[in-house]
């Protein structure tokens, strides 16, 4: 008997400074392969794509050297676009209907400050009542879907990148029901901030960190790219210092706003590709009473020892079901 064909498939991280990817050829991610590029820095603003040419320019060239024409494509919906809406529904819509049911309420009883979104709905807690609706414009995620189809790829899926995280975190670390997180996800040019209790997530937010693209210089080195920066670090450095500070804010909004001081997170965790991660870290454990654990490398490399910390999205994007 003829063996059916495994489908092959990329999964793509795009960033205003790099693309990053894990190539599967099988199932087993252990054998997959795992590539990064640098990017123009005009390419992106923040995280919106303003070059599209310029970006199919890059694609053209990298799905020559990777070797990944005609491959299905996983990616991640521009984290500035995403919201994140609460809603109720009757307790005969099942899970499995829920997203039809968005569709028909839009514009009567769910309502989204932008049209023709693009929307997923997860249910955390089956037969509750309650579900939750990420949705984006549909504007900005064809750019890139688009974009992937005139290249000779298939883009078949578009996630969000904190539930990517969050599911790495699910079925690997291990997060507790009874406990609430903060993640906060650094990249250079932004952190990406959620809050996650019991299956469910309460709040997503994305920061943009101010900074100057023109002073970050990549380096290539054993088919890596690192970042450093170019000008006086304590300027950057402040801004992080600014993004912590708005943590603690949120950390307040939740506790005392949310639930009128009855319940606060219990523990932040922080990862990303940012080149301060150590210094975040530090100043994160030292400033405040919350726990903070910063899942690093070789914490990844407990499940995946061909894989790094900045590859977390990444490996949470695999883990989905198409």
């Amino acid at each position: 008997m003829f063996k059916k064909k495994t489908k092959r498939y990329v999964v793509l991280d795009l960033n205003e400074y790099i693309v990053r990817a894990i190539v599967m050829a099988g199932s087993d991610i252990e054998q997959a392969a795992v590539y990064e590029y640098p990017l123009n820095k005009d390419i992106f603003e923040n995280d919106i794509l303003v070059d599209e040419m310029a970006l199919y320019e890059t694609l053209k060239t990298i799905i020559e050297l990777w070797g990944i024409k005609r491959y299905n494509v996983r990616f991640f919906v521009p984290d500035s676009t995403v919201m994140m809406k609460t809603f109720e529904h009757p307790s005969d819509v099942t899970s499995a209907k829920l997203k039809g049911y968005v569709e028909m309420e839009l514009g009567q009883t769910i309502h989204l400050p932008f049209s023709q979104p693009l929307i997923d709905v997860y249910d955390f807690k089956p037969d509750d009542g309650e579900a939750v609706l990420f949705a984006a414009p549909s504007e900005e995620v064809n750019k890139i879907a688009g974009l992937l189809d005139d290249l000779h790829l298939n883009p078949t899926t578009a996630d969000v990148r904190s539930l990517a995280t969050i599911r790495f975190l699910e079925k690997t670390i291990g997060l507790e029901e009874r406990l609430s997180y903060l993640i906060a996800e650094w990249s250079i040019s932004g952190v990406s901030i959620s809050i996650y209790t019991g299956g469910k997530v309460e709040f997503l937010r994305y920061q943009t960190i101010d900074t100057f693209k023109e002073k970050w210089q990549s380096k290539e080195e054993n088919n890596e790219t690192s970042f450093s920066y170019e000008g006086q670090m304590e300027e950057y450095q402040s801004q992080l210092i600014d993004q912590i500070a708005e943590i603690d804010r949120i950390l307040n909004f939740y506790r005392f706003s949310l639930y009128k001081g009855e319940k606060a997170v219990d523990e932040i965790i922080i990862l990303g590709d940012s080149p301060e991660m150590d210094y975040i870290a530090s100043e994160m454990i030292a400033n405040f009473v919350t726990p903070v654990k910063h899942i690093d490398d070789s914490q990844v490399q407990v499940y995946h020892p061909n894989l790094k910390s900045k590859h977390i999205p990444l490996i949470g994007l695999v883990y989905r079901e198409a």
